[in-house]
């Protein structure tokens, strides 16, 4: 986990590590914040997966599916990348199937009015016993889960986050995935502001965060 602000200094350098289509996405931002934000996080990634794969950052192989799923060919390794403002959130594990998100809390607009986007309606049912607060970070956490199993399973939003429950825990399959292994989700226990979720395949045995780290 790192805060990007803290390595803004090396953002140049950093811009360096990234693939043409990367900083294409960059300079699309509209914020210099935004921008400074997204490359940093990348050249980090790059950084993390450079230390397990012990290669230099410009020789990590990481390369993108069509569906926009990371992948690093050649290794043993899956590997994820989630941002929210200049906080970053790596994953990194030796499994088949891997995705990690972070999201800000408090968020900035009212979720109330996505729950049906987001909730089977066992969810909803159930957040909706909540009281106005708890609801909507219950829901938030939710979203979280959710949107690391897309990332794992790499289906992005193509699959509908209403259509499949996540419970923490629990194994997860996709209609569209039936065939393939399950993951299961866990929350994340991260610093108050984030909330976070991890997918995995179940053949992860344990995993580790890291402290936030500054430069």
């Amino acid at each position: 986990m790192f805060d990007t602000s803290e390595w803004s200094a090396f953002q140049s350098e950093a811009c360096g590590w990234l693939r043409d289509h990367e900083r294409a996405r960059a300079a699309r931002f509209r914020f210099d914040r935004d921008r400074s934000a997204y490359v940093l996080a990348h050249a980090l990634w790059r950084a993390v997966l450079a230390v397990s794969l012990a290669r230099a950052p410009r020789e990590v192989p990481l390369d993108f599916l069509p569906s926009g799923q990371p992948n690093l060919p050649g290794t043993s390794l899956a590997t994820s990348l989630s941002h929210s403002g200049p906080v970053a959130l790596v994953a990194v594990g030796v499994v088949r199937m891997l995705g990690v998100d972070l999201e800000r809390w408090p968020p900035r607009i009212a979720l109330d009015e996505l729950l049906p986007a987001i909730c089977t309606p066992g969810e909803a049912e159930v957040l909706g016993r909540l009281s106005p607060g708890p609801r909507e970070r219950a829901l938030l956490q939710l979203w979280t889960r959710k949107e690391a199993l897309l990332k794992a399973f790499g289906t992005g939003l193509a699959q509908a986050p209403a259509a499949f429950g996540a419970m923490a825990g629990e194994p997860v399959r996709l209609a569209s995935h039936t065939e393939g292994p399950p993951c299961r989700v866990l929350d994340l226990a991260l610093p108050a502001g984030r909330l976070g979720a991890l997918a995995t395949s179940l053949d992860m045995d344990q995993y580790r965060l890291l402290a936030p780290l500054a430069g």
